[in-house]
């Protein structure tokens, strides 16, 4: 009965934090993304393929162009640009990979460009849903773990793409989705049906973005290490097809393994030559910081509660397999945005080369909020009163048109995002003033971490007095589970 009583109650935890999520994300719809449109970017070219499934049955979009169906969804008076280059053929192809543009024919047809958004909005919902059952499971903190999920899910990051057209949240959904089937239901013990399963939500990863393929094969390599034979085999050979399948289709439709060979930047280019001049360190490195505290594109700007995680990413590294899995994703995707990324101050809001793993930020911070003595706890939750204070503000200056989502968001006038912005380095222009905020905040940075990792290494906390497991409830047992 207790069982079944305590499985009753997440459940129950798991559906109210949709519901509020989802009501919050509503608010994100019509906050406009340029002062001449609605979506910029990249979000009209996913439409388009989608609109195109749906009328022609097929990925090339002249028939939308020719007939300017694309104003339906793209409201800019100066109509849609053309973002790739007609193949050989004649054909005209969205330079993405087709996933997302198929994931939101559903939305899309029940209600175009909203239909879409609300399609997504309640997925981003879901994903913070299902981290925070991970959490619950992995720390056996429930209160604590759906706090801060609706902490982080209340991120402005989080609140901006909850309805944005971009496949970072949805591949956040398959690798909440995945860790949850591995970690919460079958912890690493796979059946040829676990395995299948698993395969294919790591494959929908890739065919939603080719870029999130290392963190599937990440995870993959987890699974292969800890699941038995059965499970090994299932996972190879399931795998190598599905990977065949999706190069075969690649290079069938667009001639190469990624689709950026069409797009009218690299026009021309083979794949080998497209993610060569991706990888670049020397000019990049603060990025490895930056995408956190950076005045205007850095996340923990956009949602302090978030820093609280920096000092947690020791506690993950110190508590068990599970949680190192959860740490090596996040270092992964910070150095992916560090290094292939070209830039992390796109035409987008801020905050997005890092939201498919943001959702797992709510691990450290949960762990750190155990851990931490009630100041720290206090702290942590006076961060989050800003977070929300913050996402609040931009939602209230986006709705009445003071900023845009892809432009200016970071020149809204709320005076508690604007009184805090001389704490943050400005990396758009190197100054003294960069540089001493910098080392300001890699000193605290480290401070931290060697505070809370002290007591973690063996040994160390019989000589502080500090038990190591205190306050984290059952998370020792499953750990030692994992």
């Amino acid at each position: 009965m207790w069982t079944w009583t305590r499985g009753k109650g997440l459940l129950l935890s798991a559906a109210a934090l949709v519901l509020l999520l989802a009501v919050a994300y509503a608010f994100s719809v019509d906050i406009r993304a340029t002062r001449g449109a609605s979506i910029t970017g990249d979000e009209p070219f996913y439409l388009l393929t989608t609109q195109s499934l749906l009328s022609d049955g097929d990925f090339d979009l002249r028939n939308q162009y020719e007939a300017r169906s694309y104003e339906s969804f793209f409201d800019h008076p100066d109509g849609l640009w053309q973002q790739s280059v007609p193949l050989p053929d004649g054909r005209l192809l969205s330079p993405h990979n087709p996933g997302l543009s198929a994931l939101l024919i559903p939305g899309f047809a029940l209600g175009g460009l909203t239909g879409a958004q609300v399609q997504l909005l309640l997925m981003a919902a879901a994903t913070m849903s299902l981290t925070f059952m991970l959490a619950d499971r992995l720390t056996g903190q429930r209160t604590v773990s759906w706090a801060v999920s609706l902490g982080v899910g209340l991120t402005a990051t989080a609140f901006i793409y909850s309805s944005e057209i971009y496949p970072e949240f949805p591949a956040a959904l398959a690798l909440a989705l995945v860790l949850s089937l591995l970690l919460v239901t079958r912890q690493g013990q796979l059946t040829v049906t676990d395995g299948l399963l698993l395969v294919t939500v790591l494959t929908t990863m890739c065919w939603l973005g080719v870029k999130y393929a290392p963190l599937a094969l990440l995870v993959s390599g987890y699974l292969l290490l800890r699941a038995n034979r059965q499970g090994r085999i299932t996972l190879l050979t399931a795998g190598a097809a599905s990977a065949g399948f999706f190069a075969w289709f690649h290079l069938h439709l667009f001639g190469g393994l990624t689709p950026y060979g069409v797009n009218t930047v690299y026009a021309g280019w083979n794949t080998a030559e497209i993610l060569g001049i991706h990888f670049e360190l020397g000019e990049r490195y603060y990025r490895l910081w930056g995408l956190l505290i950076d005045r205007r594109f850095g996340i923990g700007r956009w949602g302090p509660l978030l820093l609280a995680a920096i000092p947690g990413m020791a506690l993950l590294a110190a508590t068990g397999p599970a949680h190192r899995l959860a740490l090596g994703l996040i270092s992964l995707q910070m150095v992916i945005a560090t290094v292939v990324a070209i830039t992390m101050t796109g035409w987008w809001f801020p905050g997005r080369t890092l939201l498919t793993v943001l959702p797992l930020f709510v691990l450290p911070i949960v762990l750190m909020v155990v851990r931490a003595p009630l100041w720290g706890r206090v702290g942590i939750a006076l961060l989050g009163v800003l977070t929300v204070a913050t996402t609040a503000g931009l939602a209230l200056s986006g709705r009445a048109g003071e900023v845009t989502i892809a432009i200016d968001p970071f020149d809204m006038a709320y005076p508690p995002f604007q009184g805090l912005a001389g704490l943050f380095p400005l990396y758009s222009w190197w100054t003294i003033e960069t540089w001493w905020l910098t080392i300001f905040w890699l000193v605290l940075a480290g401070l931290l971490i060697g505070a809370t990792a002290w007591p973690e290494i063996p040994g160390r906390s019989r000589l502080l007095r500090l038990p190591r497991w205190r306050g984290l409830g059952i998370a020792r047992a499953s750990s030692e589970q994992d």
